[in-house]
């Protein structure tokens, strides 16, 4: 029993002691494990608090259903329910001076899914003076409206283009100048360019554009071969806008400098549009009602002479739109490359934005 009994305890203590050594190894592993865990999960927050802080996403979604009584002046009716338009935008902070910008745009009928806007922008890469450079749309006219259709003027001059655009902005004054590439042979050469003055506040803008080849945008390009160009001395666009609380009025006038000539023909293009929207609150929802009319000049076969519209537009839910527009074009006389016709239309449109 002496023997026994200090064999027993000594075999007994070791056996507690091998124990307490397993289970503290144990305990240090897992402890090992959850901080790595632990770490694991702070890095992939960090990680996506960056992309969160450095990279944002945006998109729009318009679906619009229209119907007429006239396609295009020939006397047949019309009705459409079309993906008027999808945008997707990711804007990037490169870092403290530099920005990168992609959309993504497609129009059923129209446009196939394409880059439509990709560029850099340097802020103060000379002194104020920062730069956008890419393809984007050029500073040549406003084009505002708070009705459904895009304005005449933005059908007969909006550029989209690969530009470097110059700038400076102080005490709502921004100034620019922009040199872009050409279509067909001028492609060669840079040697188109551009001048945008404007001036805004809290209540009224006014603003001046030149370009130097009209002949260049989007839908006269589609018109006019380049190689039949014979002489274009560019455009300007004056443009203003002013809110009186409720009631805004929105004005544009744009024309070529001289005659655009090409191909034996000569046109000397210009648009004109007032708009006057009012601001209502009808019950618990926010309503905008505009009235607009717009004109054209020696566009006929492009673009009508002469629109008229009215309509209305309101946020059914957060970030969702509901506008419907009236409109009614006069066309120009057979004499002026028209049909001499008149079109009654209407659109409605739902849209969202994120």
């Amino acid at each position: 029993m002496k023997l026994v009994a200090p064999f027993a305890l000594s075999t007994l203590a070791f056996a507690m002691t091998g124990l307490s050594a397993s289970a503290f190894a144990d305990a240090e592993f897992e402890r090992k494990v959850e901080d790595r865990l632990a770490k694991l999960e702070q890095q992939g927050a960090s990680k996506g608090n960056m992309l969160g802080d450095k990279v944002t996403f945006s998109g729009l979604v318009e679906i619009e259903a229209s119907m007429g009584d006239k396609t295009e002046f020939a006397d047949k009716s019309y009705s459409d329910l079309t993906v008027a338009t999808v945008e997707l935008g990711i804007a990037a902070e490169i870092n403290e001076k530099v920005d990168a910008e992609i959309v993504l745009l497609y129009e059923e009928g129209e446009t196939e899914l394409d880059v439509d806007v990709a560029t850099l922008s340097f802020e103060d890469l000379i002194g104020p003076v920062d730069l956008l450079v890419g393809k984007q749309y050029l500073p040549f006219g406003r084009f505002e409206t708070a009705l459904v259709n895009d304005t005449l003027a933005l059908e007969l001059a909006e550029t989209n283009k690969t530009a470097a655009l110059f700038g400076l902005e102080q005490d709502g004054l921004t100034i620019g100048a922009y040199l872009f590439d050409g279509s067909v042979d001028r492609e060669r050469h840079t040697e188109n360019y551009g001048l945008t003055v404007s001036f805004a506040q809290d209540n009224f803008s006014a603003g001046f554009d030149y370009i130097s080849a009209l002949s260049e945008s989007d839908a006269i390009s589609e018109e006019v071969d380049a190689a039949d160009l014979e002489s274009d001395d560019g455009a300007i666009s004056l443009s203003g806008s002013l809110n009186l609380d409720a009631v805004t009025i929105i004005g544009e006038y744009l024309t070529a400098v001289d005659d655009i000539e090409y191909n034996n023909e000569s046109r000397e293009l210009s648009a004109f549009q007032i708009e006057v929207d009012f601001a209502a609150k009808i019950g618990q929802k926010d309503y905008t009602i505009g009235f607009a009319i717009q004109e054209t000049d020696d566009a006929g076969g492009w673009l009508p002479e002469q629109r008229l519209s009215f309509g209305g537009s309101t946020e059914v839910y957060e970030n969702v739109g509901l506008a419907v527009e009236f409109w009614r074009d006069t066309d120009y006389s057979d004499a002026k490359g028209g049909t001499d016709e008149k079109s009654n239309n209407i659109v409605v449109q739902l849209a969202a934005e994120f």
